[in-house]
């Protein structure tokens, strides 16, 4: 089985066996992430769960720069 983490929070949304494109909305930071083959894209990040990560100096700014 494959996992699906969100790129952004790197929350678990799902476990699945087969799957060529798969589009997940993570439940925790509402970052939209698109996953097909074996390449992941941030599609959105929600902006207020982005300030508040600033805000705490928790923000890898790496991950939002890629």
């Amino acid at each position: 089985m494959h996992e699906f983490r969100c790129k952004f929070c790197h929350r678990l949304l799902a476990k699945v066996e087969e799957a060529k494109k798969v589009e997940i909305k993570c439940p925790k930071c509402k970052t939209l992430n698109l996953f097909s083959d074996n390449q992941i894209v941030v599609v959105e990040i929600d902006e207020a769960y982005l300030q508040k990560k600033i805000s705490k100096g928790k923000i890898n700014f790496e991950l939002i720069q890629n």
